[in-house]
């Protein structure tokens, strides 16, 4: 018996030898600096691929936090955190209640597999993690907006009003 595992291991280890002499050495390769994102026939980058928000990473960074990363600990406990505010229940019969309820159908983050990130937040330029405040231009363009969502009434009056993140 201790003869056969030695001849397994044995010839397991020369496998091992020969793929690894077999392999190409990275010495050859260009480095990284040549390398270029891929781009779509119009010269867009190419930003195909699946993308997912299943985090708790959020995109703007608490006020109580001043620093870019959490340690895991501080990751784990702020998860904790968002996991228990969304497993909250709400007193039945109140504007609160009205709500679709992830959980009943295993669809909420802490059941499905989601990505573990120690950002304290998505946006990484500014150093603040806060997205920068409107121009000028933005504050009109924004005002504009607002004025014209108004005149067309509620976001379910009209099929063209529906809020984006319906569809």
């Amino acid at each position: 018996m201790t003869h056969r595992f030695l001849v397994s291991v044995g010839c397991g280890t020369a496998l091992i030898a020969i793929v690894l002499l077999a392999t190409p050495s990275m010495s050859g390769q260009a480095p990284l600096a040549t390398y270029s994102a891929p781009r779509t026939p119009d010269g867009q980058p190419d930003l195909q691929g699946y993308w997912t928000n299943a985090g708790y990473a959020p995109l703007e960074r608490p006020d109580n936090v001043t620093k870019e990363f959490y340690t895991p600990e501080e990751a784990a406990e702020f998860e904790r955190q968002f996991v228990d505010r969304e497993a909250e229940q709400t007193e039945p019969g109140t504007i609160p209640d009205v709500h679709y309820d992830h959980t009943q159908f295993g669809l909420d983050r802490s059941v499905a597999g989601y990505s573990s990130n120690l950002r304290t937040s998505l946006i990484v330029d500014p150093l603040n993690g806060k997205l920068p405040p409107l121009t000028a231009e933005g504050q009109k363009r924004a005002a504009e907006r607002a004025e014209a969502a108004k005149r067309r009434g509620g976001p379910y009056d009209a099929a063209q009003n529906l809020p984006l993140e319906i569809w």
